[in-house]
């Protein structure tokens, strides 16, 4: 391949996935085991940057949603100097100084790339990659057992040696289970595959993990949850259901908070779209809570089908929330304010804390950037 690779963001994208685009770029994204540009370095070995981060002279530019593949590698391996490679209208990616222009020669793709531009495919991807990544190993069985461990399937699972499991069972008959470093499983947890629990996370006394259900780093999560992606230092700790949601970074769930996933007529579940101000249909029947990063909830709040949060909220109801939450809104529904930009960024330096995290430096401009992005919203 080349000497480096850059993954470059595609600001309609961007766009299309507010609120969890605000603080990554698309390669920062997860699916399955690990982030859009980690794949892109195992599957190439070679350096990868993304985002903003001045590229090598020598990268070849990526969209930071393409998924890598062998025929993708191959192809973009063979792309000509100052050419752009499009699929569907899209611009995949290109070699040459600068960035495309007229004056370039364009082609289209024959390796079929993957990638994804809305929440949806995000999660449709995770429940592909999940079976297509976990690669079982040979873990030590009858120690678990000694544990008051049941494991269905035990060849279908992937289980570090630093984890520890105890009294739990775990059902790969239907999938592939992946149990990360220093990953705690607790006393009662139930796990249908395909399911990951990834490094340093932990679930809580009778935690329910369906199927297609990715737990990122660092994440504390108990209750019933299926179809979902937690992104990092995210707590759901307690009882209520998760479903067909994307929950972003430093989220904090009070217990008995549950979403919905599926409307009571089984119609298309339509979702807020940051692009266009106005809900757009998903095209699918099962959609939950798409919730962006330093987000807590009250005991007992409940989210509709299709409910987009963004970030730096701190929200509670008793009855259904509205299907759109602005970034920086705090209080009880209906009576709620505007989260106050010095009390935002305070509470956000708390939560990293809390996990042992620093703020990266441009936090509060970032934060401002948010205010004034949706200002609108608000209005």
């Amino acid at each position: 391949m080349e000497k480096a690779i850059h993954l470059f963001d595609d600001p309609k994208i961007t766009q299309n996935l507010r609120p969890i685009s605000y603080i990554r770029s698309l390669a920062e994204h997860w699916i399955g085991l690990s982030k859009i540009h980690e794949k892109w370095s195992a599957a190439t070995q070679v350096k990868v940057s993304w985002g903003v981060i001045a590229p090598h002279p020598n990268a070849i530019h990526i969209l930071g949603s393409v998924l890598p593949s062998q025929e993708l590698i191959q192809e973009l391996h063979d792309l000509p100097e100052q050419t752009s490679l499009y699929f569907q209208g899209q611009l995949i990616a290109y070699r040459g100084l600068g960035v495309p222009s007229a004056e370039w020669n364009n082609t289209n793709s024959q390796a079929n790339p993957v990638f994804f531009s809305k929440f949806e495919d995000l999660l449709r991807l995770n429940a592909a990659f999940l079976t297509k990544e976990i690669n079982p190993n040979a873990f030590d069985h009858e120690k678990l057992i000694e544990k008051g461990n049941i494991i269905i399937h035990p060849e279908n699972c992937f289980i570090d040696a630093t984890a520890d499991l105890k009294g739990s069972i775990l059902d790969a008959s239907q999938g592939p289970i992946y149990i990360g470093k220093h990953v705690s499983i607790q006393i009662g947890t139930l796990i249908q595959g395909p399911a990951a629990i990834l490094d340093h996370s932990c679930t809580n006394l009778g935690a329910k993990i369906r199927p297609f259900t990715t737990v990122a780093p660092h994440c504390k999560v108990g209750g019933e949850i299926s179809n979902s992606i937690f992104y990092p230092y995210s707590n759901k700790g307690h009882d209520g259901y998760a479903g067909s949601s994307i929950i972003g970074s430093f989220c904090n769930w009070g217990a008995m908070t549950c979403t919905s996933n599926v409307k009571n007529d089984l119609n298309e579940v339509d979702i807020f779209d940051y692009s266009t101000a106005k809900p757009r249909k998903t095209n699918t029947k099962s959609l939950g809570v798409i919730m962006g990063d330093f987000v807590t909830t009250g005991i007992g709040t409940r989210f509709n089908t299709g409910t987009l949060v963004g970030n730096h909220c701190n929200i509670s109801g008793i009855q259904f929330l509205p299907k759109f939450i602005p970034s920086l809104t705090w209080g009880e529904y209906p009576d709620v304010k505007k989260y106050e930009f010095d009390k935002a960024l305070a509470n956000a330096k708390k939560w990293a804390k809390e996990r042992n995290q620093e703020l990266p430096e441009n936090s509060a401009e970032l934060i401002e950037q948010i205010w004034k992005e949706e200002a609108t919203f608000r209005n």
